[in-house]
């Protein structure tokens, strides 16, 4: 694969009003982060900033708490990883 790609601009409009209407809302959850990223950097380099956000947010809904994208108040009995390292709460963490 050579480094640098060309696409024509129908061609990269084609495939983010195909993969950003709908789509996102049906299969975001289901994808892995990685998979997710990817697709978003793919979309950032076509020029679709907002789709590739669409994409992360929708997908954010559905990941856990030690999934990268998680952004919901982390319940107080979770345990989370970090380098390897676990993190427990204390009642100082807790969220009301």
């Amino acid at each position: 694969m050579t480094d640098t790609v060309t696409i024509p601009a129908d061609i990269a409009h084609a495939f983010t009003d195909a993969w950003c209407s709908k789509v996102p809302g049906d299969i975001a959850v289901s994808l892995r982060c990685k998979e997710i990223d990817a697709l978003a950097d793919l979309l950032r380099t076509l020029g679709d900033e907002q789709a590739a956000d669409e994409w992360i947010d929708t997908h954010a809904e559905g990941d856990e708490p030690n999934d990268t994208h998680f952004r919901g108040t982390v319940p107080a009995e979770a345990a989370l990883v970090a380098d390897g390292m676990r993190w427990s709460p204390t009642d100082a963490d807790a969220q009301s």
